[in-house]
């Protein structure tokens, strides 16, 4: 029976730190991903506009 309970208790511990270190690694990942600055929706949207194309390569490299 103690055997049993130890067993438990280790698969509990290692399931909680696999999902302590999955939460920390996506966390990481988010947040690694944050635009460069404020979206203006008007801008995104006036597809028609000559220099669209400009803007959303400035926005995909960040501004470099």
């Amino acid at each position: 029976m103690p055997k049993t309970l130890a067993l438990t208790a280790a698969v509990v511990v290692l399931v909680a730190l696999a999902a302590a270190g999955s939460l920390f690694t996506l966390s990481a990942v988010s947040s690694s991903h944050q635009t460069c600055g404020k979206v203006n929706q008007a801008d995104l949207r006036a597809a028609a506009a000559p220099d669209y194309a400009k803007k959303l390569e400035r926005l995909a490299r960040c501004g470099s």
